[in-house]
């Protein structure tokens, strides 16, 4: 009995699993989505070869994972899937929001779309707006994108990325997406961990989005893994302290107890 009470203690402690999630409503211009919105299909494939990009229906925290199966591939074109994650400000993933007609311009410096002014950094000085703000962070990327052999992070290229060429990717093959809960972003593909993509990506107080870019050959995927194993609320409150300290917690040594102090240094 005691070991059971334990146990049901335990799980009570930790955080709902959200799982099998769906895309996001907000998605490219020419995507159709189908089965309870788990599956999405780029419209007019044999004519157009962009506007495919889909986002996870919840932003990604904790221990993350996203999987999708490619179902449906067009010769026509060259290029092909493309995932990544993306950071975006909570309030902007709406009605409204325009999303890139390819994950190639997330990478890109000519900033095509308002809303990509507000999303990622521009490769020297801020962009100033009339009231004073900056739009730009340029020393943290705000998207991670995997294409074909190459990962770029924001406008920065780390060539030869990953075990295999998303070009190559057939009819079957799964393409996964994992953030653990320290952040560290990795791909996969067909169950295997590609490698470290990035750390830190829950540094900011932006949403992560994970997306997917049906592009030119890429005509049809569906979710076959999806989950998110939210922060606890100690987490997200270290987090907060933190990002109101700027990440120093000694710089209000004089007024914080040192035990919590302690403990936010501790990682």
């Amino acid at each position: 009995m005691a070991e059971e009470a334990a146990s049901a203690t335990s799980e009570s402690s930790v955080a709902p699993v959200n799982s099998c999630f769906s895309f996001h409503r907000i998605h490219g211009s020419r995507i159709i989505l189908s089965n309870g919105s788990r599956t999405a299909t780029r419209d007019g494939a044999v004519k157009f070869y962009d506007n495919g990009v889909v986002y996870t229906g919840l932003p990604l925290s904790g221990h993350s994972k996203f999987v999708v199966e490619a179902q449906k591939l067009h010769s026509s074109w060259s290029g092909s899937f493309k995932i990544g994650i993306v950071l975006i400000p909570g309030e902007q993933l709406k009605e409204g929001f325009q999303p890139p007609s390819s994950a190639i311009e997330y990478r890109s410096p000519v900033l095509r779309h308002n809303w990509l002014c507000c999303c990622f950094p521009r490769p020297k000085k801020a962009h100033r707006h009339g009231n004073g703000s900056s739009r730009y962070s340029p020393s943290t990327p705000q998207s991670w994108v995997w294409s074909s052999v190459s990962l770029h992070a924001g406008q920065i290229l780390k060539t030869k990325y990953g075990k295999i060429n998303l070009e190559d990717i057939k009819k079957g093959d799964k393409l996964g997406i994992e953030i653990s809960s320290d952040g560290v972003l990795s791909f996969h593909v067909n169950g295997e961990n590609q490698g470290a993509a990035a750390t830190n990506v829950y540094s900011t107080e932006k949403h992560v989005y994970g997306f997917v870019d049906h592009y030119g050959q890429a005509v049809t995927s569906t979710i076959t893994e999806a989950f998110v194993n939210p922060f606890s609320l100690q987490h997200l409150s270290k987090r907060k302290i933190l990002g109101l300290l700027q990440g120093n917690p000694d710089s209000l040594s004089q007024t914080l107890p040192q035990p919590l102090i302690g403990y936010l240094g501790a990682g």
